[in-house]
Parts: C-alpha cells; sequence; structure tokens
C-alpha cells in the first residue's frame, strides 16, 4: 500500500516527491555499499549506509526490515524512510530485501532475513560495524519476520541473536489471526484477505496449514526471556487487529526480564495501517524506538 505521504512534512532531500509513489532518495548519502549479496537469487541484496559524520569506533547497527505482505515491496521503498533518523543518530543502516510470496513461500523470508544478518555479522569488522549492537526494525509483513528471527535468536541462543528488535503494526500470530477471522472478531477486511494471503504465504488454506501457521507466529518463540522489544501499533488499523499486538505485549510483560527499560507498547491513537497514514514516517514516533535501541547498548 502506497503512504498518503504527502500529508505530512518530510526532509527534501531526503524524499522525492515528484511519482505518484513518493520515492526515498540515496543520493545525498555519500558513504554507501548497495546490492551486497547474501544468496544467489536477485532478491537477496541488502544496502548499506554509513552516516555523514561517523563517531569513534565500530557503529551500532539498524537493519530495516520492509512490508508487503510478504508478497510486495522493495529495500529502497518508502519503508526505509525511517532508517535516514537512524543515519542523523550516528548508526549504520541496513535495508534488506528477502525472498516475496507467492514464488518464495514461508519460510523463505525468515531464513533469508537469518541469512543476512549472519552476512552482516561476518563482515562487520571489515565494515566498520558492531555486531553486537544490531538492531531489527520491521514494518507490518517485516514486523512478523523480526518478531520470529529476534526471538527464535535469542531463544535457541544463536549466531544470529540481535540486540534488540522493533516491530511495527506486526502481523505477530497467524494462529490468532485466523481464529479471529473464524469467530468473524476481526475487520471485514481481514476476513477477506486473510484466506487470500495464506494461500499465497503458505501456499494452502488455513485449515490444511495449521503447523506452518504456529511455526511463523511470533508467540511460539517466546521464552523465559526475551531481547528489548518494542511494540509500535495504531488503535484504527484495519489490516491488523491492534489486540493482538497487545496480547502479544501482555505475554511478553510476564517473561522473566521483562522491564520497563526493555519492554515498550507504544500506541498510536487513531493511526492506520502503515501506508494508509503518515504517522510510522513521522519523527516523533521513530525517535523514541532509535533511543531504545541506545538505552540497550
Amino acid at each position: 500500500m502506497a503512504p498518503p505521504i504527502r500529508k505530512t512534512k518530510f526532509v527534501p532531500e531526503w524524499i522525492d516527491m515528484g511519482p505518484k509513489i513518493p520515492v526515498p532518495r540515496i543520493d545525498w548519502i555519500k558513504d554507501k555499499q548497495l546490492d551486497i549479496a547474501y544468496g544467489d537469487d536477485s532478491l537477496q541484496r541488502y544496502d548499506l549506509y554509513y552516516p555523514e559524520k561517523r563517531p569513534e569506533g565500530l557503529l551500532p547497527v539498524v537493519v530495516i526490515v520492509h512490508g508487503g505482505g510478504f508478497m510486495h515491496m522493495d529495500k529502497r521503498d518508502w519503508h526505509m524512510y525511517p532508517g535516514f533518523f537512524a543515519l542523523k543518530e550516528g548508526f549504520a543502516l541496513i535495508s534488506v530485501n528477502y525472498r516475496l510470496a507467492p514464488k518464495n513461500k514461508y519460510p523463505a523470508g525468515v531464513n533469508d532475513l537469518i541469512r543476512a544478518i549472519l552476512h552482516i555479522k561476518e563482515h562487520a569488522l571489515e565494515w566498520g560495524l558492531d555486531a553486537e549492537r544490531l538492531c531489527l526494525y520491521g514494518t507490518s509483513a517485516g514486523g512478523n519476520l523480526v518478531s520470529l528471527v529476534g526471538l527464535k535468536g535469542h531463544k535457541e541462543k544463536t549466531a544470529y541473536q540481535v540486540r534488540a528488535v522493533a516491530a511495527l503494526c506486526p502481523l505477530v500470530s497467524f494462529v490468532w489471526t485466523y481464529d479471529d477471522v473464524r469467530k468473524k472478531q476481526t475487520s471485514l477486511y481481514t476476513r477477506l484477505m486473510a484466506p487470500y494471503l495464506c494461500r499465497s504465504y503458505f501456499g494452502d488454506w488455513p485449515s490444511k496449514i495449521a503447523e506452518k501457521m504456529r511455526l511463523a507466529s511470533a508467540e511460539t518463540y517466546l521464552e523465559k526471556t526475551i531481547p528489548p522489544f518494542y511494540l509500535q501499533m495504531g488503535t484504527k488499523d484495519k489490516d491488523i487487529d491492534c489486540h493482538n499486538v497487545v496480547r502479544f505485549y501482555d505475554l511478553l510483560a510476564k517473561v522473566e526480564n521483562a522491564t520497563d527499560d526493555n519492554l515498550v507498547l507504544d500506541l498510536l491513537e487513531g493511526a492506520p495501517h502503515a501506508g494508509a497514514g503518515p504517522e510510522y514516517l513521522e519523527p516523533q514516533n521513530i525517535l523514541p524506538i532509535l533511543e531504545f535501541f541506545k538505552r540497550q547498548f
């Protein structure tokens, strides 16, 4: 979905307002590496950007994972715009592409994000990055991917473990979503679109793929402790029900290490889904996430 970003004020040099769907500009970023391959597929690529004034030492990293229903969008579309604020805050920015459905079904996107993180960590010292201060920032479908990978990496203490996760209007649970659909306890839009998404992403109807939906749901990977987690959600989101994100937060809040410092639920009153309004691209909603990341270092 294209964001109606003409309704809010943007940094002019950061975005091209000419096209019907305005596109973030990267020409103002002088220090960058584009289309770094972490696999053989043309979509297994990420872009690395450095802040204009590099601080001393290795740089912390924000990894942006775009949304688009697991089927659309790109590492240089409007999802990357919040990353420009990360550059101004002294982070390196990495924007990741991953293989898309329906050609590449679950768990291709999950595996790709894991593979990208491992690749980033492998080359971190070479590129002046701090592999121990790598944070994930994902929106919508990207919010699902960063939640799964962040929790799974923490639970299994893997090499792709990350320092913190920010999930914005995330589809946290396919299980909860389809339970709501069956009970007709969700929006008409979700009831119409959910089966189509399931068919495209998993390759079959919900009734036939319960185990895949469970494995693609973030609550499956909850453990006694969690990585620092920032959840941001609009209260008027028609694509993803706010109550499931609140439900997920309530589960996170019960783990042993949950505190006000490492777990945040940020409800944006009246905000729709990302792309249907400007809220997720506005500095007052982006900078608190970056400050949250910094507090975890």
